[in-house]
């Protein structure tokens, strides 16, 4: 079993923790967190914070970014970047409640939290969040740092542009093609393209 260091101590940290305490791969080792002054979080130590990262891993552990998205990838990004620069192997984490084709790409830092659906020929990039109980159709492209929040459905064929972030309970008809860092509010129905740099929301 590996160790893994999760980064950010927050909610989306909590769900992170449930998951991967269900799986065989994993033995979490400890949380790094910029607010030291707390030495436990859901019982496990807090290492240090990401100023001193390469010095509270060990060669053979594993790192993962733990904190949440919703406005912005940027922490994130910066983030899952320490860990690639330090050479820090990262970890990808999958439910053992999801249904996965074998015929998809999910790539490092990637986790599926429970209840997902992923189906044939899917590609997923780095760093992303698929959240509990969404579903990405067949031949749907996902970039690097997106975040697809809770009960999301992603029809066939679909393309969503790196750090973008689709909110809970959003339907994105097949076919249509979200640009990079786009914000879509929960509930929204996706009918057609939008471009990058958007904030999509109907009053």
């Amino acid at each position: 079993m590996n160790n893994i260091v999760l980064l950010g101590a927050g909610g989306h940290c909590k769900s992170c923790i449930e998951i991967i305490e269900t799986l065989e791969k994993y033995k979490i080792k400890g949380i790094v967190d910029k607010n030291k002054s707390e030495r436990k979080f859901m019982g496990y130590k807090i290492l240090g914070s990401d100023q001193n990262l390469k010095d509270l891993l060990s060669e053979n552990d594993f790192g993962l970014v733990c904190v949440g998205q919703i406005k912005s990838p940027n922490i994130r990004i910066k983030l899952f970047d320490l860990l690639k620069n330090q050479s820090i192997k990262i970890a990808t984490i999958k439910s053992k409640n999801s249904i996965i084709s074998r015929n998809t790409i999910i790539k490092k830092g990637t986790i599926t939290m429970h209840n997902t659906v992923i189906n044939s020929g899917v590609e997923i990039g780095s760093n992303c969040i698929i959240n509990t109980g969404s579903i990405i159709e067949h031949d749907s492209i996902i970039d690097d740092h997106c975040h697809i929040s809770t009960g999301v459905i992603v029809n066939g064929n679909v393309r969503i542009g790196y750090g973008s972030f689709i909110g809970s309970g959003c339907i994105i008809k097949q076919g249509v093609n979200i640009g990079e860092r786009v914000i879509v509010s929960a509930g929204e129905k996706i009918m057609n393209d939008i471009p990058s740099n958007t904030i999509y929301k109907n009053l």
